[in-house]
């Protein structure tokens, strides 16, 4: 289906991240992805001792120091 949303700005990071995973998929579907994922879990976060949410890991996905620069330089 074809919509029109307003996504968090850390959302739509979250996709990006899954779709630049190497895997032919569109940003739709990873926002999709990340939803199910979402109501999977009932809605329950894991957090560190800082309060921090923690992201589901992707297997031999590395966050390099590079990465979040660029990230916030898109910002």
């Amino acid at each position: 289906m074809r919509t029109t949303l307003d996504i968090d700005s850390r959302v739509l990071a979250a996709a990006r991240a899954r779709v630049n995973e190497g895997r032919n998929r569109s940003i739709g579907e990873a926002v999709s992805e990340l939803a199910i994922a979402g109501m999977t879990t009932g809605g329950r976060h894991t957090a560190d001792a800082q309060g921090l949410v923690l992201l589901p890991s992707a297997p031999g996905h590395v966050i390099t120091d590079d990465m979040v620069a660029q990230a916030l330089l898109d910002e």
